[in-house]
């Protein structure tokens, strides 16, 4: 299934970015060439985060000890051996990923099926909301995409396409695109309303 788990304006090129999606921990970064990647934020070699890291061209390197890996997520350097052919088993674990409309999304299991088109928003705001995504589409008048966590909105007036995933229990961060020209400002207090009802009706 493919997850909405970031706004492409957020993860520009030389980016990385830590992702949290269901307890997993991922890394989303972007190359020289723009492609986007998403990997488990784990360095196979000593385990430390890779969203730690620095990309250099088309390339992410861990923090620690340095290993570099192609886009392909292969290692393909380790500077303390600069003279080793490093074995094509060394590599770190890859996501399918997308980007469309503005948002990056990922396929995890691989059941996801060609990935969702959507027209081209602007890109507002990334919220983490405290409250699940039953009690906060309570509050959201929808349309259902035929992608399960897709919806196009309208909040106080203005249109939307509203991503989101789920970080962990109780909590649901949501990615939002406007689709009206001008209307970022208006956009930015209805989302912020909208998360201060969601937040209360779950407290209460």
């Amino acid at each position: 299934m493919w997850v909405p788990i970031a706004l492409g304006r957020d993860v520009p090129r030389g980016a990385t970015r830590a992702v949290l999606l269901e307890g997993e921990e991922l890394v989303v970064w972007r190359g020289e060439a723009g492609t986007v990647q998403v990997w488990e934020d784990r360095c196979p070699h000593r385990g430390m985060r890779l969203s730690f890291g620095f990309v250099r061209g088309d390339a992410l390197n861990c923090l620690y000890h340095g290993w570099e890996y192609g886009a392909g997520a292969s290692c393909r350097r380790i500077p303390a051996h600069p003279d080793l052919t490093v074995p094509p088993t060394i590599r770190a674990k890859a996501f399918a990923a997308t980007e469309t409309g503005g948002l990056i999304l990922v396929d995890r299991d691989g059941t996801g099926g060609p990935p969702p088109l959507m027209l081209a928003g602007l890109p507002v705001a990334s919220l983490a909301i405290a409250a699940d995504p039953e009690t906060l589409f309570q509050l959201v008048p929808a349309t259902p995409r035929p992608d399960p966590q897709l919806v196009e909105a309208t909040l106080d007036g203005v249109r939307f396409h509203l991503g989101w995933h789920v970080p962990g229990p109780g909590r649901i961060m949501l990615h939002a695109l406007v689709l009206d020209p001008g209307a970022e400002s208006r956009a930015l207090i209805a989302l912020h309303k909208l998360r201060s009802e969601a937040e209360a009706r779950r407290a209460a």
